[in-house]
C-alpha cells in the first residue's frame, strides 16, 4: 500500500488569515467558547511563533499575548473549507480518507500511469489546495510514517520516506504519536523522549507498563503501521450561489435569493430528470456570524416549485436573526429515483415560463447584452430607501446574472444654496436651475449594517418635471432617486 499523507497546518488559522487580511502582522488568538466547557480554550493562533498556545486556556494565551486580537472559531466555517479540499483530493483520487481536520489520507498506489510516476501523484495532490493554506505531503507505505513525513517538511513540498521506516522515525518526537496525552506524558518521566527510545524498547515491556497503547507505540516508532485507508463516500451534490445588493434582514428578500437558487439548481443540464433529497443553506454578511440550514426533503425532489415551499416553510420558524448578503444552496442526496412528482399533465404556467425563457435568450442575442427580462420581487416595502423596496430576479434560470435593485439611483452634480439645498442640478452636460422645491425629508437608519442618512428633496425643474433628489450624508453625495 501507498499512502500519501495530504497535511494542512494550522488550517482554522490560515482561513481566518484569508478573511481579515488586515490581522496579518497581529497575534490573533481564536478561541472554542463551547459553553460545555469551564474554560475558554485557544483552538489555533496566528501568527505561529515559539510557544504554541493551542489547547491553552485564554487566559494564560492572553499572558503570552497581551496585545493579541480574539477571535471567535467559525467551526461550521472550517468544516466546509475542509469539505472542499476533500472534494479537490478525490478528483485526484478516489480512495481519500478525511482524518482529523487539516489532514487527510490518499491511496496513491496504481495512479502512476495516469500521473506518470509518483512523483506527478504528488504533484498533482498539491496543486488541488489553494496555494495559501500552504499544504504539504509525505509519501510512505503506510499511514503514520506519511504523516510524520507531512508534518516535518516544508510548507508546499513534499517528502518520500525512505525504506528503513523505524530508522526515519527515530529522531522525531513521541508527541506525534497517535496515543492518549496521559500515555505521552508517563512516557517523558521514564526518558522516552524520541521515536528510536520508544522503539528500542521490547514490545511487551511497553505492553505491560502501557497497556494496547504501549504495544501500538513501540509499532508505530518501529514504522509498523497496518491500519487502512477508509474511502469517503463520494458525495454528489450541486452548489449555486448569489449575493443580494445589500444587507437585508427582510424575510422575503432570502425567499427571493432561495427562490433563485433553487430555480438555477434545478435547470442545470446534470439535474434533468433527476432528485435531490436535502437542500443546505449557507448565509453570510460581511462581520457577522455564519448561519446554516439543513432542509431534509421527505421524498426525493426533482423541481424547484416543489422545493421551494418546503424550504420556505422551514425559514418561517428559524430564519437567521441577523442580516443576510450571501446565500449559497448546496442539493444533495442527488439520485435518479422518482421521488414527489408534478404531475402528468404540464402546467400552463410552466409553458408561459419557459416561452418568457426562449424570449430572453433570443433578446440577449439581438442586444448582445445581459437579461432583458426580470422577475420583480417586493421584498421590503416599508424601507424608506426606495432601492431596498423591491428587487429584479432574470426570467432564465440559467443565467448567473445578480440580482440587482430595482430602483438603484444615479450620482448627479448639485450646486447647493446656503442651508444645503439644492440649487441647481447638472443634466447631460447643462445646469438647470430649481425652480421649487415641492417636499423634503429626512432619514437617519444608524442601526443598519451599512447606516443610510439621506435628506430628500422633491424638486420642479420649472417645466413641468419632477425630480426626486438626496443628499447621502455618509459619503456626502448628491443622487438622483428614480422612483
Amino acid at each position: 500500500m501507498r499512502v500519501a499523507c495530504v497535511l494542512v497546518t494550522h488550517l482554522r488559522a490560515k482561513v481566518e488569515m484569508s478573511r481579515h487580511p488586515n490581522l496579518k502582522d497581529r497575534p490573533v488568538l481564536i478561541v472554542d467558547r463551547d459553553q460545555s466547557r469551564k474554560r475558554l480554550l485557544v483552538v489555533d493562533g496566528f501568527p505561529s511563533s515559539s510557544k504554541s498556545v493551542t489547547g491553552l486556556p485564554l487566559e494564560q494565551a492572553l499572558s503570552l499575548h497581551a496585545n493579541a486580537v480574539v477571535l471567535d472559531a467559525d467551526e461550521p466555517h472550517y468544516r466546509r473549507v475542509f469539505s472542499r479540499l476533500l472534494t479537490a483530493l478525490q478528483g485526484v483520487s478516489d480512495r481519500v480518507e478525511e482524518a482529523e481536520i487539516g489532514t487527510a489520507y490518499v491511496r496513491i498506489d496504481g495512479l502512476e500511469a495516469m500521473y506518470r510516476g509518483e512523483a506527478g501523484v504528488v504533484s498533482a495532490l498539491l496543486n488541488a489546495i489553494p496555494v495559501h493554506l500552504n499544504p504539504r505531503v509525505g509519501v510512505a507505505d503506510a499511514k503514520f510514517p506519511a504523516f510524520v513525513a507531512a508534518r516535518t517538511c516544508g510548507s508546499h513540498r513534499a517528502f518520500r520516506v525512505p525504506d528503513d521506516a523505524g530508522a526515519f522515525l527515530a529522531p522525531y518526537t513521541i508527541d506525534l504519536l497517535p496515543v492518549s496525552s496521559e500515555v505521552k506524558a508517563e512516557m517523558h518521566r521514564f526518558g522516552l523522549r524520541k521515536m528510536g527510545a520508544v522503539a528500542s524498547m521490547g514490545a511487551h515491556v511497553l505492553a505491560d507498563r502501557f497497556g494496547p497503547e504501549g504495544r501500538r507505540a513501540w509499532e508505530l516508532c518501529n514504522g509498523i503501521d497496518d491500519s487502512p485507508v477508509v474511502p469517503l463516500a463520494f458525495k454528489e451534490s450541486v452548489v449555486e450561489h448569489t449575493s443580494l445588493p445589500f444587507h437585508s434582514s427582510s424575510i422575503e428578500a432570502l425567499f427571493v435569493a432561495v427562490d433563485e437558487l433553487l430555480r438555477r439548481a434545478y435547470a442545470r443540464p446534470d439535474m434533468i430528470g433527476r432528485y435531490a433529497g436535502a437542500a443546505d443553506l449557507l448565509c453570510s454578511a460581511s462581520g457577522w456570524p455564519t448561519w446554516e440550514k439543513s432542509v431534509r426533503f421527505k421524498q426525493p425532489v426533482g423541481a424547484w416549485e416543489r422545493a421551494s415551499p418546503v424550504v420556505r416553510s422551514r425559514l418561517e420558524f428559524d430564519h437567521p436573526r441577523s442580516p443576510v448578503e450571501d446565500v449559497t444552496l448546496t442539493l444533495s442526496g442527488i439520485t435518479g429515483e422518482s421521488g414527489t412528482q408534478l404531475g402528468l399533465l404540464k402546467d400552463v404556467r410552466d409553458d408561459r415560463l419557459q416561452r418568457l425563457v426562449e424570449t430572453d435568450r433570443r433578446l440577449q442575442a439581438l442586444m448582445g447584452g445581459g437579461h432583458a427580462l426580470h422577475r420583480i420581487s417586493h421584498v421590503a416595502s416599508w424601507h424608506p430607501a426606495p432601492e431596498m423596496r423591491s428587487l429584479q430576479v432574470p426570467i432564465d434560470p440559467s443565467g448567473r446574472d445578480a440580482i440587482r435593485p430595482l430602483h438603484t439611483p444615479r450620482p448627479v452634480e448639485v450646486r447647493e444654496g446656503t442651508e444645503g439645498e439644492p440649487q441647481s442640478v447638472r443634466v447631460v452636460r447643462r445646469w438647470e436651475r430649481v425652480a421649487r422645491i415641492d417636499d423634503r425629508w429626512t432619514f437617519d437608519l444608524w442601526w443598519l449594517p451599512v447606516p443610510v442618512t439621506r435628506s430628500y428633496y422633491r424638486i420642479d425643474s420649472g417645466d413641468g418635471r419632477r425630480i426626486t433628489l438626496f443628499h447621502d450624508r455618509r459619503d456626502d453625495r448628491w443622487y438622483k432617486q428614480s422612483a
